[in-house]
């Protein structure tokens, strides 16, 4: 515990909640003259304030098994914090992408369905590495889905945004197909007659694209989803993926508030040449997001 004693790794994180909920327990007169059970566990509340505390209180523990292991020998306990401060004629940040799920409107149904996904869920699935090694199924029941659906998920979005999300769709659907040849896929989103090469790749990938828009996606009582479009119009899929918009991560936007930028929401997609975005302060750049 050496390195615990000198205080330096023993670091206070503002997410740990409360102390460790007490057991239930019966009264001490309650427990004379007979073999009952003294610890009754938790109630609902108790267990999910319990579940809720951080299983890690994440602190050193002074056991010096990360320093073993570490072959570049980068940990050494004997640095001391410091703060550096460097001068330098231009910032160059890279922004990071993450998916908008606050924006998807309840009539869509995630969370309402495991059958309900979004692109990012199925760009894990597609992925070799992913949690189910490249196999497309349906995580209701594990089945390989016969009909797929990518259903865009927001209403309005800013043009350079619009296509940013339909790229992703369309090059996840264009995967899909090369995994699942014999599987009905369909998009429902706007644009995508304006959106040459993308409905180029559509076509050719066999992909049936519906302008209709999306009135609502929800469960059919079974293994099925049901998506309302057009005017009364609906279809039964195996499998419905949500078409999101990307978001500048929250590390950056609180970064170029920290440095005093001015960002919109969809600036992070524009730029042009050498991929660099200028920005209302000349010596600080964005790299453009692909």
């Amino acid at each position: 515990m050496q390195y615990e004693n000198k205080g330096r790794f023993i670091v206070k994180f503002g997410d740990i909640p409360s102390p460790r909920q007490q057991l239930i327990e019966i009264e001490v007169e309650e427990r004379r003259n007979n073999y009952n059970e003294v610890e009754l566990g938790f109630d609902e509340e108790r267990a999910l304030k319990e579940a809720k505390r951080c299983l890690s209180c994440r602190r050193c523990l002074g056991c010096a098994l990360c320093w073993a292991e570490c072959k570049p020998e980068a940990i050494r306990f004997e640095l001391q914090d410091e703060t550096i401060e460097l001068a330098a004629d231009s910032v160059i940040i890279s922004p990071g992408v993450e998916r908008a799920l606050d924006r998807i409107d309840k009539r869509f149904g995630l969370a309402k369905d495991t059958n309900i996904i979004t692109d990012l869920q199925l760009e894990r699935m597609l992925s070799e590495s992913g949690p189910s090694a490249g196999l497309v199924i349906r995580p209701y029941d594990g089945e390989i889905p016969a009909s797929i659906a990518f259903v865009q998920a927001y209403d309005k979005a800013a043009p350079a945004m619009h296509q940013a999300a339909l790229t992703f769709a369309v090059n996840e659907a264009s995967l899909l197909r090369r995994k699942l040849p014999r599987a009905e896929v369909a998009m429902f989103a706007g644009g995508l007659d304006d959106f040459a090469e993308g409905r180029k790749v559509l076509d050719s990938a066999g992909v049936e694209v519906l302008n209709a828009p999306v009135q609502s996606v929800a469960p059919n009582g079974g293994s099925s989803v049901k998506v309302a479009f057009g005017e009364g119009q609906a279809k039964e899929f195996d499998l419905v993926v949500l078409i999101t918009q990307p978001q500048m991560s929250k590390d950056t936007r609180d970064l170029a508030k920290g440095l005093g930028l001015s960002i919109g929401y969809a600036d992070f997609l524009s730029g042009e040449g050498d991929g660099l975005i200028t920005t209302d302060r000349p010596e600080i750049q964005l790299v453009r997001q692909e």
